[in-house]
């Protein structure tokens, strides 16, 4: 069984990799022109595969692309120092870069300072977060974008399934017993299968809000066989929870356009999410949630006395290097928050969130622009989705959300072929002879507002 799987997925996938490829057009207008499309798919695409490859070295490769993402916006002058036109955009991305900065200073303080490398991490993340705010004032995504984006990462960690052994790994029994269908656990080119499983679950989610008929099947049904070949439990919980998030969204968006979540209903959501995460990290017992308890438990025990301001994040590299701590990271976004900088970084990841949550969506479809964020919300209490303290193979997912404004990109304007003359446009008949009334018979007509000409601009110019 699993070789069949093996073998499905490989196909699929190189059947995803060619339809993309085929569909170009339809790429490029999700991200509003064909250049931001190569580059941030690149992006995404070079990551993930770095992360799982390259081993010791993605830190640097990624440090890398990140500095290759901010030097085309420079060269091909793309930015603007301004940031984001919407308010609310604004507040998010500083929110995000005082987090990374008092976990920093918190690291730099608390006990014997920053342990390992862990300085230039700080800086690609900073990096990254001023590359977003650049990029912002004159990029705006659909979800498509991160639905195709999705898939061609997906694609690129699928391909090798039917041939690289590697991809899989036994099952698990006893207490914590886990297959799937295909009689192993596929992974890919990483060292767990719910990272590929969390990659597929956003895409899945992206591509149910912003594809249709075809396309939406197509997604579909090569993220769900991902899924299922990973066996992710995870991955499962978090979209029967947003199950219920899009049919409500599908009912709500189908009698009038909601530019905007109630701002009091996202910071519900958000307070109730980080509530329990608070909750859940000072009951967990050492088998809570498939052993992950265990890991929060030494968390929490490390911060004693400093839960406030925490300890910094490259302590827990400390503790695993002495034999206090598994290998694994925290398997949570909010314990990370929490180890990092206490409740006060807990608090400015709830307010980046909540702040996102009320970016308007342009086409009035917020709450389904608005379904990763919330996808976001639900797997980070059981993975570390996005890292604000790095950059690493799953950071494009939370780049492209600050840049989405909507679920669908806008209709395409029509553009008149090269050396066409629209009917409008052609000159009228010559002026005859006036009438027994003494009107003039034919004759041009003074031009009308609807159809004065305007020069044509290219989607990729700037603005």
């Amino acid at each position: 069984m699993t070789t069949l799987f093996g073998v499905l997925l490989t196909a699929a996938a190189v059947a995803v990799a060619g339809w993309l490829v085929r569909e170009r057009l339809a790429v490029a207008a999700a991200f509003g022109g064909g250049p931001t499309a190569v580059v941030l798919v690149g992006f995404a695409v070079l990551t993930s595969v770095a992360s799982g490859i390259a081993d010791d070295y993605s830190p640097a490769i990624i440090g890398v692309l990140v500095l290759g993402l901010l030097a085309w916006l420079f060269a091909t002058r793309r930015w603007r120092l301004s940031g984001p036109a919407e308010i609310w955009p604004r507040i998010s991305l500083a929110m995000a870069g005082a987090l990374l900065l008092w976990c920093l200073a918190v690291d730099v303080i608390a006990g014997s300072g920053v342990y390992g490398s862990r300085l230039p991490a700080y800086a690609a993340a900073g990096l990254l977060l001023a590359t977003v705010w650049l990029m912002s004032a004159g990029t705006s995504l659909s979800l498509r974008a991160m639905a195709y984006t999705g898939l061609a990462v997906l694609s690129s960690l699928t391909i090798p399934a039917a041939i690289y052994e590697a991809s899989w790994r036994a099952c698990t029994v006893g207490r914590l017993e886990k297959c799937s269908l295909a009689g192993a656990l596929f992974r890919g080119l990483h060292n767990s299968e719910n990272y590929i499983a969390m990659i597929a679950t956003f895409t899945l989610v992206a591509a149910a809000c912003a594809l249709r008929r075809t396309e939406l099947l197509a997604a579909s049904s090569f993220c769900l066989l991902i899924i299922v070949a990973t066996g992710s439990r995870t991955s499962y919980l978090a979209l029967a929870v947003l199950g219920v998030w899009l049919l409500g969204a599908h009912l709500l968006e189908r009698r009038r356009s909601y530019p905007k979540i109630n701002f009091a209903l996202g910071v519900t959501l958000v307070v109730g999410a980080v509530a329990t995460a608070t909750y859940v990290t000072w009951t967990a017992t050492k088998t809570t949630l498939s052993n992950r308890g265990n890991i929060w438990s030494i968390a929490r025990e490390y911060i004693a006395g400093a839960e406030i301001t925490g300890v910094g994040v490259s302590k827990w590299s400390y503790l695993r290097d002495i034999g206090e701590a598994p290998r694994h990271f925290f398997h949570s976004g909010y314990v990370l928050a929490i180890f990092a900088g206490g409740l006060v970084a807990l608090t400015l990841w709830g307010l980046w969130l909540a702040t996102l949550l009320r970016r308007t969506a342009v086409d009035g479809r917020a709450f389904s622009a608005k379904a990763p964020l919330v996808l976001l919300v639900v797997c980070s209490f059981t993975e570390v989705v996005w890292n604000p303290l790095s950059v690493d193979g799953l950071t494009w997912i939370v780049v492209l959300l600050m840049l989405t404004t909507s679920a669908v990109p806008p209709p395409a304007e029509p553009v008149t072929a090269v050396g066409r003359v629209p009917v409008v446009h052609r000159p009228a008949p010559p002026a005859g002879p006036p009438d027994v009334t003494g009107r003039q018979v034919g004759g041009p007509s003074p031009p009308t507002e609807a159809f004065r000409s305007v020069p044509l601009r290219s989607v990729d110019s700037p603005e």
